[in-house]
């Protein structure tokens, strides 16, 4: 099981922080994007991006999040924390220069960061992403959170057999299953509150509602490892420890083989596509086909009384720039001249 959380900004357009001057590194970040030059309107728009952005970096940092793992512009990676290290954002932030050459902006489509957390038992990944283009019923600015549950890690010399036989403790009954579902969320829920209360305070959005979900992944033919194309592999373990992740992946075996039953989950493939939603299993059902990891994925799903035919998008209104109405900003002095290193740890706020 995955804990996942999503979390939805919307900014007013006469907001200060729209107009607040990136500084120290983000300012030598936004240099790199746009070699100085502020003039345009779509400069003008990363500009106000890369503020958010750092608004967003103090929440994080003063939550004690500071583990990079991922800084993408436009799908293009900047820079990747393959090492696992300990408080690289600046590290991370200061690798753009190095890859000024493949830059998009200033037609950038979205930014977007992936942090890691791990606190009491569980990892945390939050990933950031910033959009300047956006249809008029979404949000530009998108947090999601993830929690794996650190105990059920592989450990380096464990088989998925003695994994399995590790876990087997909390599929022995449907209480003890319920029970230690119920202190794994608890414990998410409260990290994912202090979160959002933060974000609301830096931020002064007007709410910003949560829409929590537990999580079951449907693997395709019970394969045991993430393939390239996974949320795990493409987003947070892209390091060696992916392999280590690997019990969302047996969990639904697990649940068979002991009879349990779950209730109020979503059930997604590995990449992270809604499969279906189950409020309720009773006992006594007869197995669902999404349930059946001998059935191929795309014929559990339309035979499943769980899922639901996928809803159509309505494209009819055209793309906006939320954007396009921040452009009253000072952008002097706009933090290039910095000489220190990027360890300092002024660059970090």
């Amino acid at each position: 099981m995955i804990f996942e959380s999503k979390i939805d900004l919307h900014l007013q357009r006469d907001s200060e922080l729209a107009r607040k001057k990136p500084t120290k590194i983000f300012a030598k970040f936004l240099y790199a994007l746009t070699s100085g030059n502020y003039g345009e309107l779509k400069e003008q728009q990363l500009f106000t991006a890369v503020a958010i952005m750092q608004e967003l970096n103090k929440v994080m940092i003063n939550k004690g999040i500071t583990n990079l793992q991922l800084l993408e512009v436009d799908d293009v990676v900047y820079y990747e924390d393959l090492d696992n290290k300990d408080n690289d954002l600046a590290e991370g932030m200061m690798n753009i220069s190095m890859k000024r050459d493949h830059i998009t902006a200033p037609e950038f489509k979205h930014m977007a960061l992936t942090l890691s957390h791990p606190k009491d038992d569980i990892e945390y990944f939050i990933e950031i992403d910033i959009s300047r283009i956006h249809t008029p019923n979404q949000a530009p600015i998108n947090i999601k959170i993830y929690g794996y549950i650190d105990a059920f890690k592989m450990a380096e010399d464990e088989s998925e057999d003695g994994l399995k036989e590790r876990l087997n403790q909390h599929f022995s009954s449907q209480d003890k299953y319920d029970e230690m579902v119920r202190r794994y969320r608890s414990q998410f829920d409260s990290f994912v509150s202090g979160l959002n209360f933060a974000l609301n305070a830096q931020l002064r959005v007007k709410e910003a509602p949560v829409e929590t979900s537990n999580v079951i992944v449907r693997p395709e033919h019970k394969a045991r490892a993430w393939d390239d194309n996974s949320r795990v592999r493409r987003r947070h373990y892209r390091h060696a420890d992916s392999n280590a992740m690997i019990y969302p992946l047996i969990w639904m075996s697990l649940m068979d083989n002991h009879h349990i039953h779950p209730e109020n989950v979503t059930i997604e493939s590995p990449d992270g596509s809604e499969l279906g939603v189950v409020e309720e299993m009773v006992d006594g059902d007869a197995i669902d086909p999404l349930f059946n990891e001998n059935i191929p994925v795309e014929e559990a799903v339309a035979s499943s009384e769980f899922s639901e035919p996928a809803m159509s998008i309505d494209d009819t209104k055209s793309d906006s720039s939320w954007l396009s109405d921040m452009s009253d900003f000072d952008s002097s002095d706009s933090g290039s001249s910095c000489s220190s290193c990027s360890s300092c740890s002024s660059c970090s706020s």
